[in-house]
């Protein structure tokens, strides 16, 4: 079996190098990268279509194939997201990984989330608690892990099965648009399917926080935090009432 690892990119390329760094060092399980690029203006595109050769070439890592896509513009990173789902849907692997282009994961990360998901079904995801503060270890069917009781994953670096996707379909792209609460959105609707989430054992982090996430990049982050959050709360109560479809569809114009 293998992983879609689908990672959305908009500038920032030296976070992204040193990303990718981590994830070609540290997943041991076998793995195709899905890449969507927002519209970015600082080479990443060009980097990364330089770096496919060499990294499918180079036998120490577990990559085994590069998709791209290159979007003219910033569509937002729900449409983003999705836009990996459809990249991932064309390779039709079992596990399906959302990944940020700032993160960096502990050695192991993928193998035990995928273990820890096989295990245990009442689970729709685990992740890699990028939060900063653990949750509570449970150990279920000999597997030790956190548990995230309430709240969603953040789609950071989250792995789900593929018949998760077929129910909930894609994120929520059209009430959310540029940023924030898709992926509150997303764990909403785990939620309401009746599943759980939860974290690795081994914490990662956010190599794109302090001095990294300020100025025109955290107004834009907050400017949109507080526009969806309305949206989110209302779209919340209705997945909770039964009142709107926990499966949403999605459909690439580009």
């Amino acid at each position: 079996m293998i992983a879609s690892i689908m990672m959305v990119t908009y500038n920032r390329l030296e976070l992204t190098k040193q990303t990718l760094d981590c994830l070609l060092e540290n997943t041991q399980y076998p793995f195709n990268l899905c890449i969507v690029d927002n519209g970015s203006s600082d080479g990443t595109v060009n980097w990364f279509l330089n770096q496919t050769g060499k990294i499918l070439s180079d036998k120490t890592n577990n990559c085994q194939n590069i998709s791209f896509k290159n979007n003219k513009e910033n569509k937002g990173i729900a449409i983003g997201r999705n836009q990996g789902l459809v990249l991932a849907n064309h390779l039709n692997d079992d596990w399906l990984v959302t990944m940020d282009n700032d993160v960096w994961v502990p050695k192991g990360w993928l193998t035990e989330s995928i273990e820890i998901l096989k295990s245990n079904r009442q689970f729709g995801a685990i992740g890699v608690n990028m939060e900063g503060r653990p949750y509570t270890l449970i150990e279920v069917n000999g597997k030790k892990f956190q548990e995230k009781p309430q709240g969603n994953l953040g789609t950071a670096c989250m792995v789900f099965n593929r018949s998760l996707h077929k129910l909930l379909g894609y994120f929520n792209h059209e009430d959310y648009k540029l940023y924030a609460h898709e992926d509150a959105d997303f764990g909403m609707r785990v939620r309401v399917v009746g599943l759980k989430l939860g974290y690795i054992e081994k914490m990662g982090r956010h190599i794109g926080e302090g001095e990294n996430d300020q100025g025109e990049y955290r107004e834009f982050k907050n400017e949109w935090g507080k526009r969806n959050l309305p949206a989110f709360h209302k779209n919340a109560g209705e997945y909770m009432r039964k009142q709107r479809s926990h499966y949403i569809s999605f459909e690439d114009d580009s």
